[in-house]
């Protein structure tokens, strides 16, 4: 499997997060142990030591951990990625966006397109959309895509929720 996808993916999520871009080495970390490489042939291949690669290794699990609310390490990393949708078919990479299902995450908020009015377009929530109780995964949903930066419109819309019951969340 092509897993630079999964890579830019992960950088631009690092990005939004840290404002920092994986580096070299982090890129060949994630990229040899997505392969099935161990430390030592991703040291080898990088031209440095094993130690320093098992190090910066797990520096980058600890981000991943943070970033994804998931205990990340070399041996379950593949999975965990596959489990979260990484790895999905309908996952895209278009300009500055991942659209991951009908998740869009934007990096630059200039490229965001205008909300659709299509009820079709939106995602079923388990709620009524006229209902302005959340469930407690509604509301921790809305928590962390909104310190993604994402406008209360663009995470109605990726929850299935109305603009009021996000706003009235955000801003009780």
């Amino acid at each position: 499997m092509d897993w630079q996808g999964v890579i830019n993916s992960l950088d631009s999520l690092i990005f939004q997060e840290t404002g920092q871009h994986l580096d070299n080495l982090q890129t060949a970390i994630l990229r040899g142990v997505l392969n099935g490489h161990q430390y030592s042939k991703i040291a080898d291949d990088y031209n440095c030591t094993t130690g320093h690669v098992k190090d910066e290794g797990y520096e980058l699990w600890q981000l991943l951990s943070n970033l994804l609310e998931e205990d990340i390490a070399k041996s379950n990393l593949r999975a965990t990625l596959e489990r979260l949708g990484f790895t999905n078919p309908q996952q895209k990479i278009i300009e500055n966006s991942i659209q991951i299902g009908n998740l869009n995450l934007y990096g630059n908020p200039g490229s965001q397109p205008k909300p659709s009015a299509s009820k079709t377009d939106s995602v079923k929530s388990d709620i009524p959309l006229d209902d302005p109780e959340l469930t407690e995964n509604q509301r921790r949903a809305i928590a962390k895509l909104t310190s993604f930066h994402l406008t209360p419109a663009q995470i109605a819309e990726a929850l299935g929720l109305s603009l009021e019951q996000v706003q009235h969340h955000i801003n009780p």
